[in-house]
């Protein structure tokens, strides 16, 4: 158990800004679907607030694993 716990915080310090990346593109998703998402029709990336969520962890994922030193 305690190996698996110093795995997993090892793994949490070297991913650091990709994790807040990740948290930080999830809130913006959000954001973005409470105050510009489209609530009806059939435009996929609007219409859903998991959707927007998601794409917006992926993005700010990458966007932290590009800013690492």
């Amino acid at each position: 158990m305690k190996l698996v716990m110093n795995a997993l915080l090892s793994f949490i310090k070297g991913n650091r800004t990709a994790l807040l990346g990740m948290i930080a593109g999830w809130i913006v998703g959000y954001l973005y679907w409470f105050y510009f998402g489209i609530y009806d029709g059939t435009f996929g990336f609007s219409s859903e607030w998991w959707t927007n969520c998601v794409y917006g962890s992926l993005f700010g994922g990458l966007i932290g694993s590009l800013c690492r030193k």
